[in-house]
């Protein structure tokens, strides 16, 4: 099967000089979306050229979410809006725009749905089967895997508890709770009652619990011979915002995290996210998340307190989001 290898070409631009309707507008945008996004490719290259504005074969890029992917609660109504004949921009994607961005410089991406809050041990499952369809569709033998939040567990658990080491040639984690997050033991204390009552009704919350630091320590432990011994490569993104500029809702946790582990980005510790330096003698890179923010930033998301600001101002710290991915995939690509 050849790969489908993405090409950078110039975006096409539309010029508005005239007044039309709203909606003539909006179907516009989202036409100019599409081709950009779905119809400049190239079907075939033999040579894995990586120069910029070069087309790039390369391993398949991962996207894996985190926990209550908001994304969920609204996309389908987006849908719906659209009336299905025009699939939403990625801006409004968990990562967004994210995988956008890298496909526009040569990479081929998925962004695979695991369940929404249930334990982690079945979002690894759900994973796995997800990603086993993408290597066989194409072709490939491993995967780079970047992950946010509790997608940094998932991962990790489906490398070491079913089998997948010599399928995922490096993880990147951001913002993931490694050791987990003492907010999530002050909520598992305060309303544990809760995950249980919410499971009579069909709604598995059972992921909550897997983000104490408890069961975050139980599971390194148990986790460290396989993940010094396994071929994975690595990656850690930390993160932290001021208190000032951290997005409202988060302002609790924030104050909650950073009087018992310091800097944080409104759900997770730097510490926590950093994990450690080494897995037995196998190094792991730790890196500082290059620009502040807290847990929405690092998806490229704008605080909607934020929204305010003109979009030439929003648009810079977007746009700084999405390299970083994109340098992310880069190391990557070196590391694997």
């Amino acid at each position: 099967m050849k790969p489908k290898i993405y090409c950078l070409k110039r975006n096409v631009k539309l010029r508005y000089n005239f007044a039309i309707p709203n909606t003539v507008l909006v179907i516009g945008h989202y036409c100019t979306w599409y081709v950009n996004r779905h119809v400049f490719h190239c079907e075939n290259s033999k040579a894995g050229l990586t120069v910029e504005g070069v087309c790039a074969i390369s391993l398949p890029i991962i996207l894996a979410h985190g926990i209550v992917p908001f994304d969920a609660l609204y996309r389908p109504l987006l849908r719906a809006g659209l009336r299905r004949f025009l699939r939403p921009p990625d801006k409004y994607d968990y990562f967004s725009g994210i995988a956008g961005h890298l496909e526009n410089h040569g990479y081929t991406v998925f962004a695979p749905r695991v369940p929404f809050a249930a334990e982690v041990h079945k979002r690894a499952m759900a994973l796995k089967r997800r990603i086993e369809v993408i290597l066989k569709s194409t072709g490939a033998d491993r995967v780079h895997i970047i992950a946010h939040s509790m997608g940094g567990l998932d991962a990790r658990h489906m490398i070491v508890d079913f089998d997948m080491a010599d399928r995922v040639a490096t993880l990147t984690t951001i913002g993931t709770p490694h050791r987990g997050t003492c907010f999530a033991d002050f909520g598992l204390a305060k309303v544990n009652w809760l995950i249980g009552f919410t499971g009579v009704f069909g709604l598995n919350l059972e992921g909550f619990r897997d983000l104490s630091t408890k069961a975050a320590a139980a599971f390194n432990e148990r986790a460290l011979n396989a993940e010094a011994r396994n071929p994975v490569r690595y990656t850690t993104y930390a993160a932290h915002q001021s208190f000032a500029r951290i997005f409202t809702p988060l302002k609790l946790p924030w104050k909650y995290i950073a009087g018992r582990e310091g800097d944080n980005d409104g759900l997770v510790s730097v510490t926590s996210a950093a994990w450690t330096d080494k897995l037995g003698s196998k190094k792991v890179r730790q890196e500082a998340f290059p620009v502040p923010a807290d847990h929405l930033n690092e998806l490229a998301w704008w605080e909607p307190c934020e929204l305010r600001a003109p979009r030439q101002a929003r648009k810079p710290f977007k746009n700084k989001v999405r390299d970083v991915y994109l340098k992310m995939v880069r190391d990557a690509e070196r590391e694997g």
